[in-house]
């Protein structure tokens, strides 16, 4: 596929992919889902990938859904109606399930389905001039990507009915006391703390961060029992990576012994 509104960049173990339509803020449409799409779903089944970043050109995130394509019959490529696509549906579900880190590096604005997109990504750095607009009910619209289910899990169903029902826009300071994000750094830091992150991911083995994130989704809908079994089960799976990860850093702890003696 030929990509004309995303850039891949980054490096082969942590692709940086970047929204690239400045000139209309990174405005949603259907064909930039479909390229989220084909792109995501590549990277998270190479082996090779330790995490996925996603960040926007310019000013901006991603803003809200192209008006053309929700007040006229303008469709995609793909000539299916806005909403239908596999990004809407199907894809999100994948994604959700997808034991690759994911780093959301939201440089400037997000609104609409912009925070949206956001959301299903473990980890969240904001720009401190970050803003994030719950644009939806005034426009007759309920949000997409599974928001309503991610933003009660994150925020309480209380606080996400208000910023719903009310279009609520809030700063990047506001979105971190709620625990919309992790991070909020300045603007120019965002893709460097968003590269920090990742290398301190890649410092644990492949396998226990894949197992990590597949005990956080099951317990995230399962009971404290379900739960305990689960991470046991995981524990098995890794015993011989944990048993050769635990006889390396045995090997390092001994050798900074040694190393301390000698210097005495």
């Amino acid at each position: 596929m030929v990509y004309e509104h995303i850039i891949l960049g980054g490096s082969e173990d942590v692709p940086v992919i970047e929204i690239n339509r400045p000139e209309i803020g990174n405005a949603f449409t259907p064909d930039m889902g479909d390229e989220l799409t084909h792109i995501l779903r590549h990277l998270i089944s190479d082996d090779a990938v330790r995490a996925i970043i996603l960040t926007g050109s310019g000013a901006h995130f991603c803003e809200r859904s192209h008006p053309d394509y929700l007040v006229s019959k303008l469709r995609g490529k793909d000539g299916k109606r806005f909403g239908d696509q596999e990004f809407f549906n199907e894809f999100f579900v994948e994604l959700s399930r997808c034991t690759t880190p994911l780093i959301a590096a939201i440089n400037g604005h997000a609104t609409g389905i912009g925070c949206a997109i956001a959301l299903p990504f473990d980890i969240r750095i904001a720009a401190s001039t970050s803003t994030f607009d719950f644009d939806f009910a005034r426009r007759a619209l309920v949000p997409a990507l599974g928001a309503t289910h991610i933003m009660q899990r994150l925020i309480g169903s209380a606080k996400t009915a208000e910023l719903l029902f009310c279009n609520a826009v809030i700063d990047a300071s506001e979105a971190l006391s709620l625990g919309l994000v992790n991070h909020v750094v300045p603007r120019h830091q965002v893709m460097a703390k968003a590269l920090e992150i990742a290398e301190q991911i890649k410092k644990s083995p492949p396998a226990a961060i894949a197992a990590m994130k597949r005990s956080l989704a099951f317990a995230a809908h399962s009971s404290l029992g379900a739960a305990i079994a689960n991470e046991r089960r995981e524990n098995e799976a890794l015993r011989e990576t944990t048993v050769a990860i635990m006889e390396t850093l045995d090997i390092d702890q001994e050798n900074k012994s040694r190393s301390g003696r000698d210097l005495h």
